[in-house]
């Protein structure tokens, strides 16, 4: 991603879905959607802005710039809701001197986005998405995301430090960023098989949940090896 791209990426994700245009936050509903189905770079932007009923075939790059800048505008709109979910869970857990146990913290933190796929009517379609960025090695999350935005996760990181004192700070940053991606993978593959949560699966998406908790934290507090430790 060059520096233009995300410089526009910024400045487009900057505004609250309350500032953005109606045009534009129809744009972002159906682009949404719409990678969420085919994949961010199977859909162009022409397409998307046919798809939200605009006449004229350059109103996505109007509003957003680029696909980069439309990119960072989809995330930054859900992640401005995501983190402050985030925020108040950490921050609770902190009040109620919880927040020693990697476990309880790392689940809390990641249980904003498995409760978004269930609650949110954007939830699954985001969930996708999110995957597709985080797997796409040019496609750079933080070029497209304001770091303000991901104050929640930089949270989650400061919180289990004192608890892992056996890893080097670059490794439990490492291992952090590897259980949220891996934790969003494996929301995305659920939802690969089952479309969304409903009253018949939601016994199991919940059991599919905690198991992936289980799971990204189990790698995040293990042991470090001699190898890695060099």
């Amino acid at each position: 991603m060059n520096a233009g791209s995300s410089s526009q990426a910024h400045r487009t994700a900057m505004l609250t879905d309350a500032q953005l245009a109606p045009t534009a936050r129809q744009i972002l509903d159906v682009a949404e959607r719409e990678f969420s189905l085919h994949g961010v770079e199977k859909v162009s932007l022409r397409e998307l802005g046919s798809a939200s009923g605009q006449r004229n075939v350059s109103a996505v790059s109007y509003h957003f710039g680029s696909r980069e800048g439309l990119l960072g505008a989809l995330l930054s709109r859900r992640f401005a809701q995501i983190n402050q979910l985030r925020l108040q869970r950490l921050r609770l857990l902190t009040r109620l001197d919880k927040a020693g146990d990697p476990h309880t913290v790392i689940g809390e933190a990641f249980r904003v986005l498995a409760d978004a796929v269930r609650h949110e009517a954007w939830g699954a379609d985001f969930v996708r998405v999110l995957a597709q960025v985080f797997f796409d090695p040019e496609l750079d999350f933080h070029a497209l995301v304001p770091d303000e935005l991901t104050e929640g996760y930089r949270m989650s990181i400061a919180l289990v430090q004192p608890a892992l004192q056996h890893l080097p700070p670059a490794t439990l940053e490492d291992r952090m960023s590897r259980a949220y991606h891996h934790g969003t993978y494996a929301l995305a593959a659920w939802l690969h098989t089952h479309v969304s949560v409903t009253p018949s699966n939601e016994a199991g998406y919940d059991t599919y949940v905690d198991d992936t908790v289980d799971f990204i934290v189990g790698g995040v507090v293990a042991p470090i090896s001699r190898a890695a430790a060099r």
